[in-house]
């Protein structure tokens, strides 16, 4: 019996021995340069009783996988991995921290090698590849009270391109916690839920960004345009109002406040906010456009009155009403028409106008001009 024990021992101690002897002979090929060898050599260390529970065996894993990481393109994103894992456990075994220094300079060197690998390739439209070691890079940083904030918005932006939407939106909204880039990552965040096709989750987006940053304008801008792409007028009125509190001097918010209202049937409020755009810039065309043609429909309809109207007297009232109206309409309509002087809506109105008010030169005119166009 007591034979048979020290049998056992031996065997034990063998067993030990056996698998100590493999972390050396892989930390050897691991100074060779010889990677391949020494992976072959450390696996079964990190499986073993004997020897997985010593940080000794996985500092020597973290440096292989390291170095295969430079040998192989294809597989750079798994050996970085790897790598990182291994410090990691190495990290956690080493309870002393008798070799945190080195532990340490090994994370360092996955975190920038992720970093340099995702920018090219990145460069090369790898966009799927670029994502994982990006955000490999943020996560190395963290392990060692780094934060990288630059990593993990380019992991988002990898992501975007790779169209993997989830992640671009993680790492974008990580990012985000740090304040980078401020409300425009939020735009970022919102233009991929819109690539998604998820309104709600784009609306919800900029409505939180709103909220971090109130004075943005450029957020006020995205809301706004969904609401309009959305006919939801009385929110696109109080946020054009808002905008304009913000930039009073933005032609285009005035005239998409004269559509707003035009929409909500507040014909005095519109014919404001058209004036409002012309007095900022007075050739520009959308909005002397849209005036001439508020003015123009307003003149017709004034004339669809009058044609039902029987007393001769209160008819020629009323059509003179209406001929007021269409000559209110007529230098917006030929302002328009003289900054595009192919664009088939001021060319239509201005026929129609011109028949209207008898002016028969200016008809034929704008009538060749129409001919001419639709004929192209």
């Amino acid at each position: 019996m007591k034979n048979l024990i020290l049998l056992m021992a031996i065997i034990t101690a063998g067993g030990a021995f056996a698998q100590n002897a493999k972390v050396v002979t892989a930390y050897r090929y691991l100074n060779n340069g010889e990677f391949e060898e020494a992976r072959e050599a450390i696996e079964p260390a990190t499986t073993h009783e004997k020897t997985m529970g010593k940080d000794k065996t996985w500092r020597y894993r973290g440096d292989i996988y390291l170095g295969l990481a430079g040998e192989s393109e294809n597989d750079k994103v798994s050996h970085l991995q790897e790598a990182h894992k291994s410090f990691l456990k190495a990290k956690e075994l080493d309870t002393k921290e008798n070799w945190s220094e080195e532990i340490n300079v090994g994370l360092n060197k996955v975190r920038i090698e992720s970093l340099n690998s995702g920018i090219e390739a990145f460069e090369k439209e790898k966009f799927g590849a670029a994502r994982d070691l990006f955000i490999l890079s943020g996560d190395v940083g963290n392990a060692l009270g780094i934060t990288d904030t630059l990593a993990y918005y380019n992991g988002g932006l990898a992501a975007e391109q790779a169209e993997d939407y989830e992640n671009a939106i993680k790492y974008y909204k990580k990012t985000a916690e740090t304040e980078y880039l401020e409300g425009k990552l939020w735009l970022y965040i919102a233009n991929v839920y819109n690539r998604m096709e998820d309104p709600e989750g784009y609306i919800s987006t900029i409505k939180e960004g709103r909220e971090k940053y109130p004075e943005d304008a450029d957020l006020i801008i995205y809301e706004l345009n969904y609401y309009l792409q959305n006919s939801k007028f009385k929110e696109a009125e109080d946020n054009l109002k808002l905008a304009l509190e913000k930039e009073p001097d933005n032609k285009q918010l005035y005239f998409s406040l004269g559509v707003v209202y035009e929409n909500l049937e507040k014909p005095e409020e519109a014919v404001k906010a058209y004036k409002d755009a012309i007095e900022i810039d007075p050739d520009y065309f959308d909005a002397n456009y849209n005036l001439g043609a508020h003015y123009f429909n307003q003149g017709v309809e004034m004339n669809n009155a009058a044609n039902e109207i029987q007393d001769n007297k209160k008819y020629d009232a009323a059509r003179a009403e209406a001929k007021k109206v269409f000559e209110k309409a007529k230098p917006f309509l030929e302002k328009a028409h003289a900054q595009d002087e192919t664009d088939m809506g001021a060319l239509v109105s201005l026929s129609q106008l011109y028949a209207l008010l008898n002016e028969t030169e200016k008809y034929q005119k704008i009538k060749d001009k129409l001919d001419a166009e639709q004929g192209k």
